[in-house]
């Protein structure tokens, strides 16, 4: 009789646990299946892309994503973006969006780096405008102009008038070295809007130019007055200007001088009379004895009327 209730306990014991386990399996199973996220298939990159990259099916793959975390646009098939290209750099497992990629029929080039609404200008650098080499496309730059200012009688004016602007490319280069060496060029070409290309264009004909290079991630703007000659004489310690030269005195007025008095008439010269013509005379010889006398004997004028 023991024995047999003994037996009645033990299976009434078995059949309540099989009903808790499998009453704690249905609950597990069923939190399982209200936890599972939907998923959905998207294209993403098996490789680092940089901008200008024509897509092949080796850089593509399809992996399933959590859908709420699906971006917007993602593409489902790779097949359909074969042949196209990247207009910004694509990093490895990130989806393909359609932001990230050129127009249907865009070559690999310059003009899919450019932002919709902007252009593409190239400017003229040098060693020292271009900073040795260092600026790098994708860089961000300020540009600094130097011209002279005909209202503040031709002084030198330097100021910074456009900041954070991006470089598209230098040279011919339109990507980044991987080991980052210095590009040596003449040009280098900026992302700007039609109104910041008239005044680019303005200061590189009236000034000269160059790039400031700003470090990565900065995007504050700085506000300048911008900087005249006697700025830079002013920061100079110790130094004293020398004083302005004195103005000469002006000249005393001068007198007029009196008008001339008119001059005297000169005299009439004195007409002398003439002199009475002499008289007519004749010379003889008188001897009386050895005495000899001369006697004159004036002679009478025949020209007078009697």
């Amino acid at each position: 009789m023991a024995e047999r209730r003994f037996t009645l306990v033990f299976f009434v014991a078995i059949a309540t646990a099989a009903a808790a386990t499998f009453g704690v399996y249905r609950v597990l199973d069923t939190t399982k299946k209200e936890a599972q996220i939907p998923t959905r298939a998207v294209v993403v990159t098996t490789r680092d892309l940089p901008e200008g990259s024509r897509l092949d099916a080796e850089m593509l793959a399809v992996k399933q994503w959590p859908a709420p975390t699906v971006p917007e646009g993602a593409f489902d098939a790779a097949d359909s973006l074969v042949g196209r290209v990247t207009r910004v750099a694509v990093f490895n497992g990130e989806p393909i969006v359609p932001g990230r990629l050129a127009p249907v029929g865009s070559s690999a080039g310059l003009e899919v780096k450019i932002t919709p609404g902007k252009r593409a200008m190239a400017v003229r650098i040098n060693d020292v405008a271009g900073i040795a080499g260092l600026i790098q496309p994708n860089s961000r730059v300020d540009v600094l102009v130097s011209l002279r200012d005909e209202s503040s009688r031709g002084q030198q004016v330097a100021k910074l008038f456009m900041e954070n602007m991006r470089v598209l490319s230098v040279g011919t280069q339109i990507e980044r070295g991987a080991d980052g060496q210095s590009i040596q060029a003449t040009t280098a070409t900026l992302e700007v809007t039609p109104q910041e290309a008239e005044r680019l264009l303005v200061a590189t004909n009236t000034g000269s130019i160059q790039l400031v290079l700003r470090g990565f991630g900065e995007t504050d703007s700085a506000r300048t007055r911008g900087a005249q000659a006697n700025d830079v004489l002013a920061s100079l310690q110790g130094y004293q200007p020398a004083p302005p030269p004195r103005a000469a005195p002006p000249p005393a007025p001068r007198r007029s001088a009196p008008a001339p008095r008119p001059a005297a008439p000169a005299p009439a010269p004195v007409v002398a009379a003439p002199a009475p013509p002499k008289p007519d005379t004749v010379s003889v010889e008188i001897y009386r004895g050895s005495t000899k006398t001369d006697q004159k004997f004036v002679k009478k004028d025949s020209s007078k009327t009697p």
